[in-house]
């Protein structure tokens, strides 16, 4: 399991990356088309638009897999290793939830939606755009189920529980 967690990891912050390095150099293109070569490059400002949503979608995945995430651990750690394994628990259940219906179900019923659609300026299908939040709603599950099987409570290793 931790093999495929890697594997995962190393995945998300390659597309990552990739996709940030890409949008810089877009973003430098259109400043340099505009105000030096004085020529429109509508589809570089479309096509950076829709590689922040799939940058932003996939970067929280994986910060969510790395437990990097905003979490209020002041209240939380008042309480007993066990009351707080029960809460680790309830909140991770509620993760795969809102994940599976909001973004794996509800992401899948947008592609559909969309699928019939074309972004104004580059011609993508508006369906590979949303496709981005149900494909980083399993990244989340993903990371979920591994963190419930691996016993990790945020960053802490249960010993003995």
């Amino acid at each position: 399991m931790n093999k495929a967690k890697k594997w995962v990891d190393t995945f998300l912050l390659s597309l990552s990356s990739i996709l940030l390095i890409a949008m810089v150099v877009l973003s430098i293109w259109q400043v340099l088309a505009r105000y030096v070569l004085n020529i429109a490059s509508p589809g570089t400002e479309e096509l950076t638009r829709f590689m922040l949503i799939w940058f932003g979608l996939i970067s929280a995945a994986y910060v969510f897999g790395a437990k990097k995430h905003i979490a209020i651990l002041f209240l939380r750690e008042k309480f007993s290793w066990k009351t707080q394994l029960s809460q680790e628990r309830l909140t991770d259940m509620l993760v795969i939830l809102v994940a599976s219906v909001l973004m794996v179900f509800g992401g899948i019923r947008v592609v559909i939606l969309t699928s019939a659609q074309m972004a104004a300026a580059t011609g993508i299908p508006m369906a590979f755009v949303y496709l981005s939040l149900p494909l980083c709603g399993l990244f989340v599950i993903f990371y979920t189920i591994h963190g419930m099987l691996t016993n990790k409570i945020t960053g802490k290793e249960e010993v003995g529980v």
